[in-house]
Parts: C-alpha cells; sequence; structure tokens
C-alpha cells in the first residue's frame, strides 16, 4: 500500500520535474532572445518572436526529458497500479521453431494475459487500493479463454471473464463459485459484498444474493435450511 503510494507521489513528482524544467528553459529562452529580436523588430513583433522561441525551447526540452524519465516513469507508474512490471526481453525469447511450440507459447501467453487482466480488472472494479490479493496477478490462475479463477478457500473460487458491453468495449465480471452452488453463481461487484458473502458461508448461511422487496429495502440472509 505505502509503496504504490510513493510510486504515485513519484510519478507526479517526475512529471512536475518535467514540467517545471520546460517552462524554466523556456522563460530562459525568452528572456535571452527578447533583447536580439528588438534589435530588428518592432517590440511587439520581438515579444511575439521570442514567444515562439520560448514554446518551441520548452517542448524540445520536455520531450527530451519525456523521453530520459520515460522508463523510471513508466515502472513507477506500474507499481502505482499494482501491475505487474514487464520484464520479458527479446533477449529472453526466441522463436518456435514448430507451430505446436508457436501455439503453446501463445496459449501461455494468453493465459498470463488472463490473470493480468483479472487483476487490473479488480482493482478498477473491486478493489481500488489495489492492496489486497485480488489486484495481485500471482494470486489469479490464468486460462487461455481469457478467463481467470482465484481460488480463495476449499470450494471456493472467484472468477474473473470478460463479457461484451457494446460499443466495442468489454465488461469485466466477476462471479464467486462455491462446489455446491446452482446456476451461475453470485455475481461480486464489491469488495465488501464478496466478504459479506464469505462470512455468510462461514455462518452457515447460504452464499446468494439477498432478497430486495418492492421498497429496495435489503433483507436479512436466512439460515441454510
Amino acid at each position: 500500500m505505502l509503496s504504490q503510494m510513493g510510486a504515485r507521489v513519484g510519478s507526479e513528482a517526475l512529471a512536475a520535474c518535467r514540467a517545471a524544467g520546460a517552462l524554466v528553459v523556456a522563460g530562459v529562452t525568452a528572456d535571452l532572445t527578447y533583447s536580439p529580436l528588438r534589435g530588428y523588430w518592432a517590440p511587439d513583433e520581438s515579444r511575439i518572436g521570442a514567444a515562439l522561441l520560448a514554446v518551441i525551447a520548452g517542448s524540445v526540452i520536455y520531450q527530451l526529458l519525456n523521453w530520459i524519465t520515460e522508463p523510471v516513469g513508466k515502472r513507477l507508474t506500474e507499481i502505482g497500479h499494482g501491475w505487474p512490471p514487464h520484464t520479458l526481453s527479446t533477449d529472453s525469447w526466441a522463436p518456435a521453431t514448430t507451430l505446436e511450440e508457436s501455439i503453446a507459447q501463445v496459449a501461455a501467453a494468453a493465459a498470463d494475459d488472463a490473470g493480468a487482466r483479472a487483476a487490473h480488472g479488480a482493482q478498477l472494479k473491486l478493489d481500488s487500493s489495489g492492496a489486497s490479493l485480488l489486484t495481485d496477478a500471482d494470486c489469479w490462475q490464468g486460462y487461455e479463454n481469457g478467463e481467470a479463477h482465484l481460488f480463495l478457500a476449499p470450494g471456493i473460487s472467484l472468477y474473473f471473464r470478460e463479457v461484451g458491453a457494446g460499443y466495442g468495449r468489454e465488461s469485466k465480471q466477476f462471479t464467486l463459485l462455491t462446489s455446491d452452488c446452482e446456476g451461475s453463481g453470485t455475481d461480486i461487484t464489491t469488495l465488501a459484498q464478496l466478504h459479506q458473502h464469505l462470512r455468510a458461508r462461514a455462518a452457515g448461511l447460504p452464499v446468494a444474493p439477498p432478497a430486495v422487496d418492492g421498497a429496495n429495502d435489503v433483507k436479512s440472509l436466512s439460515p441454510a435450511a
């Protein structure tokens, strides 16, 4: 938690330093170019010319600083959002010699991608703090079809998949599955809701959505028969 907060602060500080450096260079450029330009142009034209040169110089310096600090900035962003680091390099990867090897490589990559998507989706939808096991990609078991499971306890797991939400978007769906559940399980939309269902099961109550009456008042769960 603290490391993620520190990474986010560091990322913002790095961006502020890039912007400050660009502003300083722009100011110095305007100050150094205004007087020489007045020797050839009118005062108003000199100001415009100095401003244009300042903008160009500031933009160039900002892009240069952004290029220099890009690796550090990306790593801080990954830590701040709880994303796994991108450690794969072309030196550690060899092209497949057969189609079967290529299929295996892509299947493994798809499984890793599913686990990472599940962790990222959990942070976006369930745990914005990024401090729980739900946001750790290593805790998810990804599969080559894009689905993933997080095994919470014997007979209990959290299932992840992406479903079409229209307009080319994907909706991240989390479902609590149990060994004795019927149907498609229980949709989970918050971390507190997941905690509620797990506590209910530990107390011998059914893991199912609470009944809702016509006035939208949530009724308490009843003991399992």
